[in-house]
């Protein structure tokens, strides 16, 4: 990930903000933010200030960390049974609060990259509505990677495990578990054409771009089996119909975009757009999709468009 740390002053508040619908995707909502400084600075600073206060104001903050005085607790034991009742128990039935004891227990045992490939697991087992086990999940991965890594305040990474923890208890326990309808997919398709897909059909803000943005993210930690099952699962996320209804489709640009274009087309995409922190991701994704998949550019002119008029494609 690029990033010049041009907004760490924002770093505590993403990892005190905390979900009030379904995830928190403010570590997200940061990283994208850098991203675009990072490739574009010299865009202007209405954009930088809008993108600011939505970071600030988006989620609800916490002062503190959650049941601070069970986090060093050995054990919870009944003291019927005499059964242990360990952070791999706790964690398979979202047991909340004792979940973030449970998964700092876990952090501390086998580290990050391991709790994350377990969890990668079960992101690829099937698509999810939204696609948020895999794009959120990806943004963790890049935040530790990226963030945690050059920061020396211990309690960051304790935010950061119980902010985790939130998205881990409420993607994985079923509550948002639906499974696709879809067509027979016999083949995967090639990078490129899922991103057309995804590009044609963006769902609510863009969700299909982002699964595949963030995917291709953290390629790298997949094995060739996980990645394989990744564009599979991308694929089914593009051509699902919700309630069995043709989506609505965005048609590429007849005009071509400069880059001049691309640019002065962003100020009105966040000033008038639906405020919302997937302004900032979706940005993100498009800028990176612009910028990688060239024969896209005029889906992701269209995408712009799109978003800046609603959430949906009308």
């Amino acid at each position: 990930m690029q990033n010049t740390y041009h907004f760490k002053e924002l770093v505590p508040i993403a990892l005190r903000s905390i979900p009030y619908i379904l995830q928190s995707h403010l570590c997200k909502g940061y990283l994208a933010l850098e991203k675009i400084h990072a490739q574009r600075p010299h865009l202007p600073d209405e954009i930088w200030q809008y993108c600011v206060s939505v970071i600030r104001e988006g989620e609800p903050k916490v002062s503190g960390l959650m049941i601070e005085e069970l986090l060093d607790v050995d054990a919870f034991i009944d003291p019927t049974s005499g059964r242990n009742f360990g952070p791999d128990w706790i964690l398979s039935r979202g047991l909340m609060p004792l979940s973030y004891w449970a998964m700092r227990k876990k952090y501390h045992e086998i580290g990050f990259p391991a709790l994350l490939q377990t969890y990668l697991e079960k992101a690829l087992d099937h698509p999810i509505y939204l696609g948020h086990e895999i794009s959120i999940l990806a943004a963790y991965w890049l935040f530790y990677e990226d963030v945690l890594s050059t920061d020396n305040a211990p309690e960051n990474t304790d935010f950061f495990i119980q902010r985790f923890t939130e998205f881990i208890t409420t993607t994985f326990d079923g509550r948002n578990d639906d499974v696709f309808e879809h067509p027979e997919i016999d083949t995967p398709l090639a990078e490129s054409e899922i991103l057309k897909e995804a590009l044609t059909n963006p769902g609510f803000f863009g969700h299909n771009v982002l699964a595949f943005v963030w995917s291709q993210r953290i390629k790298a930690i997949m094995s060739p089996e996980q990645y394989v099952s990744s564009l599979y699962n991308l694929t089914v996320m593009n051509r699902w119909q919700t309630d069995a209804k043709p989506p609505t489709l965005v048609t590429p640009c007849e005009e071509e975009w400069s880059d001049e274009t691309l640019e002065k087309r962003l100020l009105p995409f966040f000033l008038e757009g639906p405020t919302n922190i997937h302004q900032i991701t979706l940005a993100d994704a498009l800028l990176w999709a612009w910028e990688h998949f060239p024969e896209h550019r005029q889906l992701c002119a269209a995408n712009i468009l799109c978003f800046t008029r609603g959430a949906r494609p009308q």
